[in-house]
């Protein structure tokens, strides 16, 4: 049989080499300690930036109303909420595009309407436009601010059931459709010798069928996960803003019924012109009581002169200052009944302007006036408030 190998004793280190070894492990040692270090070095600095961006800047203001904040994190939302409807309105007129026919006659009209709505679209959410869709924005929920402080200095609230309710008919689902109106269906001519019965059959008019409760939860839902989610949208963000939508709804509607019911009225005839001599010698006609309707044809006929006539029925000093500009309107207002103005130059200087005031009286304003009236009066109001906004 084979011998068995003897087994050797290790050889004991020198000291040179035991000294090395240590040397080696003290290294190593030192090198794994320096990538750990180096390691939570880079996750504190990643933490770090993650907390300034998402926590410390979010929470940074834009703008302060009054006391309240319009946070960074609200007003990065509202921007990728308004640039989403945009996108979604761009398929949408591009989806209309593709469906008709480029070739057909009759389809031109609107197909050129929809392609300037393309267009447009496409300008606002180019790059060059970004920063206009985030003033846009930002001006949004300052206003959206302002009515709130306002409606709760009137004691204007929405109901959580009417948000809801608000909520549902945008997409289209009414918890209480009308009652379809019966239509009568086709009977003989009744004689004098025919038994009046109520033989008459309504027949209901056929309705689209109306969304269900659950089909309008569906939908809803969809929305939330598959449109709002992906752009960072909470569901909260979302109903805050269409509660903001219907408290501007209420608060306009205080402020248009505290427009009185009567009003300051003028009625007038208007020249304009584009050439001093010809408006001087409108206005010396005018004097020599020539009909104003007849001056007014003779602007329409000529051409060698740029300019027209009509005559302004009765109308306020707000809407009429929206029809010719506050100088011509304070103008008009000072004048006595039958007397005209003396030619007044355009703002560009290019034009001038003549007014002759035939009727003047406090009338009841109706019911186009005190709207124009009431929506100018909530302008004014919000512009009065921009006071109390401090823009970051």
């Amino acid at each position: 049989m084979p011998k068995r190998a003897k087994k050797r004793a290790p050889r004991e280190l020198t000291r040179k080499q035991r000294s090395r070894l240590e040397k080696e492990r003290r290294m190593e040692r030192l090198l794994i300690i320096g990538v750990i270090a180096v390691a939570v070095l880079v996750v504190g600095v990643l933490v770090y930036g993650f907390v300034v961006e998402r926590v410390v800047k979010a929470r940074e203001a834009v703008a302060v109303v009054g006391d309240a904040p319009i946070r960074t994190a609200e007003f990065q939302a509202r921007v990728r909420f308004s640039r989403m409807q945009m996108q979604r309105e761009l398929r949408f007129w591009r989806q209309q595009q593709l469906s008709l026919d480029p070739t057909d006659a009759e389809s031109q009209t609107y197909l050129e309407y929809i392609q300037g709505n393309i267009r447009e679209l496409e300008g606002q959410l180019s790059p060059v436009n970004a920063l206009i869709i985030g003033e846009q924005a930002l001006d949004q929920l300052i206003q959206e601010e302002l009515v709130r402080q306002e409606a709760q200095r009137r004691g204007i609230s929405v109901a959580p059931e009417d948000l809801q309710q608000e909520i549902e008919q945008f997409f289209g689902y009414d918890r209480n459709p009308p009652t379809p109106t019966p239509a009568l269906a086709d009977t003989a001519a009744v004689t004098s010798t025919d038994v009046l019965t109520p033989a008459l059959e309504s027949t209901p008019l056929p309705t689209p069928t109306p969304m269900t409760e659950e089909a309008f939860r569906q939908l809803y839902s969809t929305y939330l996960t598959e449109s709002l989610k992906p752009v960072g949208i909470t569901e909260k963000q979302y109903r805050s803003w269409v509660e903001a939508a219907l408290l501007t709804e209420k608060v306009q509607e205080q402020i248009q019924a505290e427009v009185p019911d009567t009003a300051d009225q003028v009625k007038l005839g208007y020249l304009v012109v584009d050439d001093e001599e010809r408006a001087n010698d409108l206005a010396d006609r005018l004097d020599a009581g020539e009909d104003f309707q007849a001056l007014v044809d003779e602007l329409q006929e000529d051409e060698q002169v740029t300019g027209y006539g009509t005559e302004l029925d009765w109308l306020p000093r707000g809407l009429l200052e929206g029809r010719l500009d506050a100088e011509l309107a304070d103008l008009a207002f000072d004048l006595e009944v039958g007397q005209r103005s003396e030619p007044v130059p355009g703002q560009d200087g290019a034009l001038y302007n003549i007014i002759q005031v035939t009727g003047r009286e406090v009338r009841e304003l109706d019911e186009f006036q005190r709207e124009s009236l009431g929506q100018e009066a909530f302008q004014e109001w919000l512009d009065a408030q921009q006071e109390l906004v401090e823009r970051k």
